[in-house]
């Protein structure tokens, strides 16, 4: 899908909207005609039949001008929100699949496209189309009449362009500046406890509104001397009725026209040179929707769904062929990660804090992938399964949780439509999170509503929705980094059951933990120092040769351990 292949869709439509903006362009000259015909008719024969016909005939015009403008600004609203409803959609998927943290502006974009081709700047270009017509009716009532319209629309034509290059040059000088403090406003306001902690606020903001005010200065300056050319502008627009009924005035003097045509010239000029100043005026439409449309093609170009075949039900058999992953300066977080288990079992993965552990994870859960190496299931590497297989396939539990904003029936089910199947599984997978008494002592149940990263609930409550979420439906790979990290010794018993439970479901279990207790219920041991396999072998096997070696990768006991240590995995 592309933008121009969206706008030409609507071909048609915006045709007969043309025609229709013709009929409202000749409707729009009805009151100046009656203004002439009653001057020139009423006034001389004082008839009230005449009067009456001209007025009753102008109030009809004017009722169908009234009923054809509502018609098309409503078709136009029309096409712009069906332009939006086919954008949503892919333009939401597109932002999820970019990997740009500026993406998200993308939803803006869409309503800035709606209303720069559907809004009053179109209704304004259907008009100015009908221009060299009202011109051409100019020379035929006198050339001077059409070289003035024509030396008119040339001059705002030349000055509208001037206003836009020095606006333009202005954006472009103040965007990196503002560029820059949009990104330092969003990474302090992600470390909002370290700001609020140590009274940092005074400090950032101060930066922060350095930068602001840098880019300001630079689009005050923009602005002000943009300003200044439109105000010529303005002054054109509001002189053309002296300019015209002047110039009307020095060829009746000088026997050249006739008062009537003097007049019909006066009509048509500003008839016809009007839209041309409205375009004009407001041409920046012009440019921001070109930018939204290319800012969106690249979008959709760049992040389109890929088209694969449907694979055989999964079954869980994973396995990893020399996974590895290197940052842009080159340097290796993991390296040569190999090796494969059948369905069913349960694979821990222990190491130091920073080991690499969470990095593996998100690429056996599909959340990113490796820059060298497969991960395969059931054979297949991750990235040739559909999205659909994929997602209802495997449930993933981030170190950070990551519930969204939304019920908690909502987060559990992934967001699915709700009916009595996936009632059932919320449920399921809640008893399983142990979780159910938990839900059933908030307010609403499992309509409680959530807000951004799972609050108002405590570390332990949005542990178990996530896990519930990961459970949901037994799906046949369950990746689980650190699922014990906030939970007590009640949930973390309950944890090692629900996790032998999707076992003897045959769903894999692959989970990272810095604690001992769940090794017990782990049929191998997948051991990462420094972002290298150090080794992978049944749990007994691991655990006997790291004793022999002296090599404790893991505390004894869980009694004094570092909290926070998961976070760094």
């Amino acid at each position: 899908m592309n933008i121009t292949g969206i706008l030409k869709q609507y071909r048609t439509h915006y045709l007969v909207l043309w025609g229709v903006s013709a009929f409202i362009a000749v409707l729009a000259l009805s009151p100046f005609l009656y203004l002439m015909q009653v001057h020139s008719r009423v006034y001389t024969s004082r008839s009230w039949e005449t009067f009456t016909f001209l007025t009753a005939l102008v109030v009809f015009l004017l009722v169908v001008w009234a009923a054809l403008g509502y018609f098309r600004d409503n078709a136009l609203s029309a096409i712009g929100f069906k332009i939006d409803h086919q954008l949503r959609s892919v333009v939401f998927d597109a932002v999820h699949r970019s990997g740009q943290k500026d993406a998200f502006r993308s939803y803006v974009d869409i309503a800035t496209f709606r209303e720069g081709v559907t809004g009053n700047f179109v209704s304004s270009l259907f008009d100015g189309t009908l221009t060299p017509l009202f011109v051409a009716v100019l020379f035929l009532l006198h050339p001077v009449f059409g070289w003035v319209s024509v030396v008119f629309i040339l001059v705002v034509a030349l000055l509208s362009y001037r206003a836009r290059q020095i606006w333009k040059q202005a954006k472009k000088t103040a965007k990196p500046l503002e560029d820059s403090a949009f990104a330092f406003g969003l990474a302090t306001a992600a470390k909002r406890d370290v700001v609020w902690a140590m009274d940092l606020l005074p400090g950032v903001r101060r930066e922060w509104s350095k930068l602001q005010n840098e880019a300001s200065d630079d689009l005050m300056d923009g602005k002000m001397a943009g300003r200044r050319v439109e105000t010529v502008i303005n002054l054109l627009q509001r002189g053309l009725m002296v300019l015209v009924v002047g110039v009307g005035g020095v060829l009746f003097l000088m026997n050249e026209v006739t008062a009537e045509i003097g007049f019909a010239a006066f009509i048509v000029m500003l008839r016809g040179v009007s839209p041309v100043v409205a375009i004009a005026k407001n041409w920046s439409v012009v440019q921001e929707t070109r930018d939204v449309m290319d800012r969106l093609d690249t979008l959709l170009r760049d992040n389109q769904p890929e088209k694969k075949t449907a694979l055989p039900a999964m079954t869980g058999h994973l396995s990893c062929d020399q996974v590895g992953f290197r940052i842009s300066a080159g340097k290796s977080l993991l390296n040569g990660i190999h090796f494969s288990v059948p369905a069913g079992s349960v694979v821990a993965v222990i190491g130091p804090s920073g080991a690499g552990k969470s990095t593996l994870l998100r690429f056996l859960a599909g959340a990113a992938q490796p820059t060298s190496g497969q991960v395969k299931i059931d054979g297949f590497p991750l990235n040739q399964w559909p999205d659909a297989q994929r997602g209802a396939g495997i449930g993933y539990l981030p170190q950070s949780v990551d519930l969204l904003p939304g019920t908690i029936a909502q987060n559990v089910s992934r967001f699915a439509a709700q009916g009595k199947e996936e009632n059932t599984a919320i449920l399921e997978a809640l008893g399983r999170a142990g979780a159910v008494e938990m839900v059933q002592g908030t307010d609403r149940g499992l309509d409680f509503a959530l807000a951004l990263d799972g609050a108002p609930l405590s570390g332990g409550q949005r542990q178990r929705i996530g896990l519930a979420r990961a459970y949901y439906k037994t799906p046949r790979l369950l990746v689980l980094d650190e699922p014990n990290s906030a939970l007590d010794a009640a949930g973390e018993k309950d944890l090692a059951y629900s996790i032998l439970e999707m076992k003897r479901a045959g769903t894999s279990v692959v989970f990272s933990t810095h604690k001992t207790n769940l090794l017990e219920i782990s049929d191998y041991v997948l051991v990462i120092k420094d972002g290298y396999m150090h080794s992978f072998s049944s749990r007994d096997d691991v655990m006997g040769r790291l004793e022999k070696s002296g090599n404790r990768i893991l505390p004894a006991n869980d009694e004094g351990e570092d909290k926070s240590a998961g976070g760094a995995a």
